[in-house]
């Protein structure tokens, strides 16, 4: 039999933030089948490897750097874009680009250099908006394709709606350790408890990104609600789809739900959100924390995600898997 090419995983994996362990899940469901997939990073913290890099790329064949918003244009990180990297094939997938924090000459230059490197094999950002920006700033080697969160080929479990009262769940988050106002998302589960909604508090987190959300937990003084905390990530995805309707904070806790058909009311309206309810064509979704008329945003006929979006979402992520998978092929 023919050993399996060794991929070695580049991202945000290991500290239990929801979205990025689902990015393993996905390329767990859909490369393990044809290659030897290995997190790249022993540590979470700097130097974030114990050993010499050189050494750890010794073990892989090729690297897949993605998801998530890893084209910082202020800043490089030394985990993600390290030039060592580009000693082995590099495929870049689903990655993003925030934008809220402007720009710096140095980490766009570098990005630049490291885009511009033969080694970039395959590159696909998440939405058309990270694409664009990436080919005129960054102008890299590969122009990069744009689908949609590869989380949306990820196979969820069953999740039927649960007998009994509809749900609302809340997914709230610990930023800088210190709590937020949640005034209008209290004031949004009072009208639901009033229209006959049972509040259900999803901790989307493990690990260390776990235990600061479920201490800031506290926070949403609700009576009665129910708490979710796991570290199974399919635990996790099944407590969203038994919602009826979800207003989150996490943009995967946004994605999981879009992709169950559960409307979820954004309440970081960043690029990555914005760009997908432009995507979704859903922009009564968009909300923020800090806005007053969050209840009313909020009632029993909420419309759901049709199933012909979550279709398209599904196939657009799928086209991008395949593809990844065509590339390392190559290798």
């Amino acid at each position: 039999m023919t050993q399996k090419k060794r991929i070695g995983l580049i991202g945000f994996f290991g500290w239990g933030n929801f979205g990025d362990e689902l990015f393993v899940d996905v390329y767990r469901q859909w490369l393990e089948p044809e290659f030897e997939l290995k997190v790249l990073n022993d540590l979470t913290k700097k130097p974030y490897f114990s050993r010499p890099v050189p050494e750890v790329l010794e073990e892989v064949d090729a690297l897949v750097i993605g998801g998530g918003d890893l084209v910082m244009p202020w800043t490089v990180s030394d985990l993600y874009w390290k030039k060592e990297y580009l000693e082995k094939p590099v495929h870049i997938c689903g990655v993003g680009v925030p934008t809220w924090k402007g720009t710096a000459a140095p980490a766009v230059q570098y990005m630049h250099e490291f885009l511009s490197h033969p080694n970039i094999r395959y590159f696909n950002a998440r939405d058309k908006e990270s694409a664009a920006w990436i080919s005129k700033h960054l102008k890299p080697r590969i122009e990069p394709t744009n689908t949609a969160d590869i989380v949306f080929a990820l196979d969820l479990p069953p999740a039927p709606k649960p007998k009994g009262a509809p749900i609302l769940g809340v997914v709230t988050r610990d930023r800088a350790d210190k709590p937020d106002d949640l005034t209008n998302v209290i004031a949004l589960c009072n009208k639901a408890q009033a229209l006959g909604y049972r509040i259900r508090h999803i901790i989307l987190g493990s690990g260390a990104v776990g235990e600061r959300d479920v201490a800031r937990a506290k926070d949403l003084d609700i009576p009665g609600k129910e708490v979710i905390y796991s570290d199974s990530t399919m635990d996790l995805c099944k407590a969203i789809g038994e919602c009826t309707a979800l207003t989150s904070m996490k943009f995967h806790g946004t994605v999981v739900a879009a992709a169950y058909g559960v409307p979820s009311f954004v309440l970081s309206a960043t690029d990555k959100s914005r760009n997908l309810m432009r995507m979704m064509e859903r922009p009564d979704l968009l909300s923020s924390i800090a806005d007053k008329h969050l209840p009313d945003r909020f009632s029993q006929y909420t419309p759901v995600i049709p199933w012909a979006t979550r279709n398209l979402l599904r196939r657009r992520a799928e086209s991008t898997l395949n593809s990844l998978i065509d590339a390392l092929r190559l290798v």
